[in-house]
């Protein structure tokens, strides 16, 4: 699994080792898979959970080859439709995956730290847009928060503040009005 992409959890490798077990004929009392267990599986593999970084995930080649592909059905497409200018929205390199944070690597593969204080749902991403004639319009940006989960909150919020809470508004009204 680990090699096709998907995060491996502790509680998957754990699951996959009751699995095979079972297979071989051992019983759940014989085998538990406990904690011992997998930190000497990974000891003896080579293996920790670590974040799972973008770093190498995709070699030059494929890169290459998949935008030599998507530049030709892009160009095939706005020739097909009589499109004089093509747009570019690129948003920055504040990404969040919804995966477990950590997973099973080799014991020396790179990681990298990102601070987000625990709040990995509520965050800004500056959306930058440009054009085929070479020209950069205004970036903006698209702030995200988590809902509320009483309901008077939420409504006040979607009446009074386009549906930002208290904190964000603070930092969102000045902005909104300068545009």
């Amino acid at each position: 699994m680990r090699k096709d992409g998907i995060p491996v959890t502790y509680a998957m490798l754990r699951m996959m080792a009751l699995e095979t077990a079972i297979d071989v004929g051992l019983s759940e009392d014989e085998f538990k898979a406990g904690w011992h267990w997998i930190h000497e599986f990974k000891k003896r593999h080579g293996l920790t959970f670590r974040a799972k970084t973008r770093i190498g995930q995709d070699s030059n080649e494929d890169g290459a080859a998949m935008l030599a592909d998507f530049s030709e059905r892009a160009l095939l497409s706005a020739m097909a439709n009589d499109v004089e200018t093509i747009y570019n929205a690129d948003q920055t390199a504040v990404n969040y995956e919804y995966l477990p944070i950590k997973t099973l690597n080799p014991t020396k593969e790179n990681t990298v730290w990102v601070k987000c204080a625990g709040k990995t749902k509520e965050r800004a991403t500056a959306m930058l847009l440009g054009d085929t004639d070479g020209n950069k319009h205004t970036f903006f940006l698209v702030l995200k928060t988590t809902k509320s989960n009483k309901k008077e909150v939420v409504q006040e919020n979607l009446t009074m503040r386009h549906g930002f809470g208290r904190t964000v508004w603070t930092e969102v009204e000045p902005l909104q009005s300068e545009f």
